[in-house]
């Protein structure tokens, strides 16, 4: 099972650095602090690792795709937290990735207002997460982090 983990967590950490839209050499100085602030809300799963991304808040608005994998007789659960910016970064997770049709939403964190979401995966399979950024809302561009922390049963 740790191997599988590893394994998701390498795919995962890739698919995050070449998705992402804002600045790849930034770096999220407050990754640990939030990481050791949301951890307790990972129980009763097990902290297994977590990815990030910087958040670059300008003039306009933006979408970073991420892709999850929930292997198959494993239960995960996903916390995303965020540094403590002002803007509203909406968290919308897909059955299925943006060519296709048919997909569905499965999450939507626009219905709660808070620093932390949490997310169980129903079954196995791929997730397509979108973080929507907004402007910024001093109108001076900036960074900031948004952390994923992963966790299993």
């Amino acid at each position: 099972m740790k191997k599988l983990n590893l394994l998701y967590l390498v795919v995962l950490s890739a698919l995050i650095s070449l998705t992402a839209t804002s600045d790849l050499f930034a770096q999220c100085k407050e990754k640990k602090a939030i990481t050791k602030t949301c951890k307790p809300q990972m129980k009763p799963f097990h902290y297994d690792g977590m990815a990030y991304n910087d958040i670059q808040f300008d003039e306009k608005p933006k979408v970073i795709d991420v892709e999850f994998t929930a292997f198959a007789g494993e239960k995960y659960k996903l916390l995303f937290c965020k540094s403590n910016f002002k803007e509203n970064v909406v968290i919308k997770i897909y059955d299925k990735n943006k060519r296709n049709k048919n997909r569905k939403i499965v999450y939507d964190s626009s219905t709660v207002e808070t620093n932390i979401w949490g997310f169980e995966p129903p079954r196995s399979g791929n997730y397509f997460i979108e973080y929507e950024v907004p402007v910024s809302s001093t109108g001076v561009k900036k960074n900031e982090c948004m952390v994923l922390l992963i966790g299993y049963k």
